[in-house]
């Protein structure tokens, strides 16, 4: 082996900029199987090394680097290491070979050899030889790495240099500019300021980090190697905030950057204040605590922006908390505090003003008094009990002595901001025992609420008092609370003027449930199930009732059940009345299907079936004529919340329902002549237990086969649409779950017979079930059923409209048949193989047609398989499809209008370059032709989503675009404006005025 020449290819290829890895790899073999050592290898790149041509011992380095970088550890014995970091050592002061030599020195810091020893030698030479800003990036970077690695593995070695380190790693980022690099910087300062002492040289280290603040840069789009802004931000906070000696250094500077115009770095400040208060001592904050508080105060007064605001409002917290006393507040009296004076708390910075803002005959910014009583009450439990002590008194005289409505509310309102505070144990107010009776007068836990609109703002904040005092731990007692939840009930229950004395009533009790479910459900659900049952309710009425029930059951998983069982037993002992069965159903539903799609769903699912969903399919099967007008309706909304709950019970537990529910239904289904068995309208419930078994569940019939050919031939048959629909879901779902073998068989078993019937529309609906079952998992059979379905599309077949309108089928959505909720089958990349492979024989067929009829059967296919795409999908060859889209919002009406126009208003969003020679003479007109009401092509939805689309426009192209459309469009916009429904008339005036103002600048 001639290990020089294997060196100077190497060389050769370096100069070269060639491909060296299988040289690379060579000289690791050898090394690895012992051919030669690393010292040879040292001694072959000699002539290289020792070479007074920078250029030269610069490669030399860069080869024993590269090799060094992938060499496993067991081929570098251990007393080369240290030789070797000792050549390494004395090579960083060749400026020339420092990149590499750093990047050798990192790989040999990895083995177990690299001694302590090893890192001392490491570190005085990087700090003494290296002038690290000198240097591309990637050196510093490796630079500051490497430093973070010896400071993670040898801890002691930076212990011991002490002060050494501090100034060597000060030294060597002074001057640092990229934020890659400042990343790993500002990362390892904490890591310094835990291990060694920075007391004598915290000045030095400081003044090279702070100068850094506050941080903004703009990250690169699209660069795998660049970091989050808000990352960067956040470790230089950690960074100066890390040691307590840049307490004295930092806050003055600090504080002067809240009163910043920019709002980030005023955010920035704040944040970086808050976090200070874990590392600096509370004597550095007292002497800024003024001049703080006052800008804190006129931010959050001013309340310019929200952010900071929340911002302010935490760092006033986390300071009060550092610099006020923190013991028991001591008194000559029992149940008195002293008084609070400048000698005894920093709190007088926030009291004095908020007593003046009280007292004064108009309560100005009442709210934001609040926020800032509240912040200072939080921070401590001396502080709640100061903040208590000083304004209660007032806001009680005040209440006391004034009738003024706005007064009345602006008071309560800084009352119930300084009674939240003592919603937490550990910090309750102890003055608030004391003044109990005074509160309980103030918010009378047994009036009702006015039906007035004049009051009901004063009673949503009595509300909200109402149940602060309620949330207070041991404040008020078990009939007190009760008392309480009957007020906040009533005021969810009864009709109000202001419907947001109803939803904030709501929101409270929701707040309550999850902090006091048992008297929740002891007191709130009776009120509630007793109103759902009084006669002549309204039907407003049932539906605030049932989303308040559903929103307090989603909320808190202890009432959940007792709701769900409580809504079930209306309807089954029949005291509901008939008009309210569905939409109580489907808040049933709805709950159901939020709690099986939590991650407890698993175990809660099995008590649903039991105590909420068994009752109801056994009320509905007892009495299935239930004489309601939306007959079918009911047993949907039964099936659909059966479905989400027995999808997710185990293979044994579906195994035991599916058998007596197959002795009940099975004959029925396959039965075609039954249409007039009243069990026939109960099917949905068949097919939902049925299509939401998992793929190990065996259904109880001895043939798989037979039975399902049999649910087709009565499918066929039968003269029901709800029975016709409910065998091909069964049937769709089956052969979904089935193994690529049976499948195969199942779905030949199914066409047989099929083709033993006389053809109909039915045949048609059985192949889009099919091609459903068939296009999710991949199985080539799915697209044999999609190309004979657009076959008679093409030949203009009498039933080519209904396979149009079919093919949502395919890839649309379904409550319980091939849905992943229900396990069923979805193959990778099925949606983008059917827009590969169905798309451009759709495209194709649409150019070579003429008759229209054909052409808007295919728009009408086109429109249904583009809308089911992904995104990404979508626009991969969308400039084919653009054309037929126009097509189809000229052709179609209704939701296959508004899916085209979706889809247009997305390729503008994504990819408008690829519209813009037609967004003017073609796109805008067949917009502005969508907005007229008076067609009846131009649903509500379709004139939505044109005004979407049009809002969209002037944000994505050129004045020099579309000027040209302007004038149009704005003609268009202002009857727009009158259109006949709300929601039209505000989406038109948004986009008027994004036109109006299009091109002004």
């Amino acid at each position: 082996m001639d290990i020089q020449r294997l060196v100077d290819a190497y060389i050769i290829g370096l100069g070269d900029n060639a491909d060296n890895s299988s040289l690379r790899q060579t000289l690791i073999n050898h090394i690895v199987k012992g051919d030669m050592s690393l010292l040879e290898l040292v001694q072959a790149l000699g002539s290289y090394l020792a070479s007074e041509e920078a250029g030269r011992r610069s490669k030399g380095a860069h080869v024993l680097s590269d090799v060094l970088t992938e060499l496993p550890e067991s081929a570098i014995p251990a007393q080369a290491t240290t030789r070797l970091v000792q050549f390494f050592c004395a090579r960083l002061s060749d400026a020339t070979c420092v990149p590499h030599v750093l990047a050798s020195i990192s790989a040999l810091q990895r083995l177990s050899s690299f001694t302590d020893q090893c890192s001392v030698d490491v570190l005085r030479a990087l700090f003494k030889e290296v002038h690290v800003q000198s240097f591309q990036h990637s050196t510093r970077s490796t630079a500051y790495k490497l430093l973070d690695q010896i400071i993670q593995s040898h801890p002691q070695v930076a212990k011991m240099m002490g002060d050494d380190t501090v100034l060597g790693f000060a030294q060597m980022l002074d001057g640092e500019k990229d934020p890659r690099s400042l990343m790993i910087a500002f990362q390892i300062i904490p890591k310094l300021a835990k291990l060694v002492d920075i007391k004598n040289n915290a000045d030095d280290i400081f003044d090279v980090v702070f100068c850094y603040f506050p941080i903004t840069f703009k990250n690169r789009e699209g660069d795998p190697s660049s970091i989050s802004p808000e990352l960067l931000k956040s470790s230089l906070r950690a960074a100066i905030t890390c040691s307590a000696h840049f307490g004295e250094m930092a806050i003055k500077p600090l504080v002067e950057k809240t009163t910043a115009t920019s709002q980030s770095v005023k955010i920035d400040a704040y944040e970086t204040l808050t976090a200070a208060t874990q590392t600096y001592s509370p004597e550095v904050f007292a002497s800024e605590m003024e001049v703080l508080i006052e800008q804190i105060r006129e931010d959050v007064v001013m309340a310019s922006d929200e952010k900071v605001v929340n911002a302010a409002l935490d760092t006033l917290e986390a300071v009060y908390s550092v610099v006020s006393p923190a013991a028991p507040l001591t008194s000559s009296a029992a149940g008195q505090t002293p008084e609070i004076d400048e000698t005894t708390t920093s709190l007088d910075y926030v009291l004095k003003d908020a007593i003046f803002q009280l007292t004064a005959e108009e309560v100005k910014n009442s709210d934001q008094v609040g926020k800032l009583l509240l912040a200072a009450a939080r921070s401590s439990a001396y502080n709640c009990n100061v903040v208590s002590d000083a304004v209660l008194p007032i806001v009680v005289e005040r209440l006391g002595s004034t009738e003024v409505l706005t007064l009345r509310r602006e008071l309560m309102d800084v009352l119930n901001y300084v009674l939240s505070a003592s919603c937490d144990i550990s910090r309750k107010a102890e003055c608030l025992e004391a003044d109990k009776d005074n509160l309980l007068n103030i918010y009378r836990l047994d009036a009702s609420v006015p039906l007035d609109k004049e009051y009901s703002f004063l009673h949503i904040t009595r509300l909200k008092g109402i149940t602060l005092l309620t949330l207070m731990p041991q404040f008020l007692d078990k009939n007190e609370t009760s008392l309480a939840l009957q007020t906040i009930s009533r005021a969810a229950i009864e009709r109000n003027e202001d419907e947001n004395v109803n939803k904030e009533a709501t929101h409270l009790l929701v707040q309550l449930s999850q902090s006091n479910p048992d008297q929740v459900q002891t007191t709130v659900l009776p009120m509630f199930f007793t109103a759902l049952c009084e006669d002549m309710v309204a039907v407003h009425k049932i539906a605030s009732l049932l989303n308040a029930l559903g929103a307090i059951g989603v909320a808190a998983s202890k009432v959940l059940l007792p709701i769900l069982d409580g809504l079930a037993s209306v309807i089954t002992t029949g005291s509901l009345a008939l008009s309210h069965y569905v939409p109580t159903l489907t808040t049933i539903r709805k709950m159901i299907e939020t709690t099986a799609a939590t991650t407890n769903g698993d175990t809660v699912c099995p008590e649903l079936m039991t105590k909420v969903v068994a009752p109801l399919l056994s009320w509905i099967s007892e009495s299935p004529d239930t004489g309601h007008q939306n007959q079918h309706s009911i047993v949907v909304e039964i099936a659909k919340a059966t479905a989400a709950v027995f999808s997710k019970l185990d293979t044994e537990t579906q195994g035991q329902y599916l058998k007596p529910v197959f002795d009940r239904y099975s004959a029925i289904a396959l039965d075609p002549d039954n249409t007039s068995d009243p069990l026939c309208q109960l099917l949905p419930l068949y097919s939902a237990l049925v299509c939401a078994c998992t793929p190990q569940t065996k259904l109880p019939v001895e043939d798989l086969s037979r039975y399902l050919g049999g649910l087709a031939s009565a499918a066929l048959k039968t003269t029901s649409a709800v029975h016709r629909d409910v065998s091909f879901e069964i049937i769709a779902a089956t052969i979904n779950k089935a193994n690529a073998g049976t499948r195969g068989e199942l779905t030949k078993s199914v066409l047989e017979c099929a083709d033993k019937v006389e053809s109909g529309v039915a045949h048609i609906l059985l192949r889009h079930w099919l091609a459903r079952a068939l296009v999710n998992c991949n199985d080539k059979a799915g697209y044999e059923c999609v190309r004979w379905l657009l076959g008679q599309i093409t030949q203009g077949s009498m039933y080519s409209t209904e396979a149009a309108e079919g093919f949502n089928i395919i890839l649309g959505n379904h409550d319980w048949s091939v849905t992943p909720a229900t396990h069923g089958v979805f193959k990778l990349l099925s949606k983008q193989r059917f827009y590969a492979t169905v798309v451009p024989e759709i495209t194709s067929s649409f150019k070579s047609a003429s008759d229209d009829k054909i052409k808007a059967n295919l728009l009408v296919v086109l429109t249904h398989s583009v809308q089911h795409m992904p995104k990404s999908v979508l626009m991969s060859g969308i400039e084919d499809v653009v054309p037929l889209l126009l097509s189809a919002i000229r052709l179609t009406s209704g939701s296959l209008k508004a899916a085209s126009i979706r889809t247009i208003t997305m390729v503008v969003l994504e990819t408008p370059d690829t519209l813009m020679s037609k967004v003017s003479s073609s796109i805008i007109p067949l917009l502005i032709g969508s907005l007229t009401y008076s067609d009846a092509a131009n649903t509500v939805q379709v004139r939505q989503a044109t005004l979407d689309a049009l809002s969209l426009v002037p944000e994505k192209y050129a004045y020099s675009v579309i000027h040209g459309a302007r004038r149009d469009v704005l003609r268009a916009l202002v009857k727009a404006r009158d259109d006949r429904k709300r929601l039209v008339r505000a989406d038109a005036v948004k986009a008027y005025n994004k036109w109006l103002n299009f091109g002004d600048i």
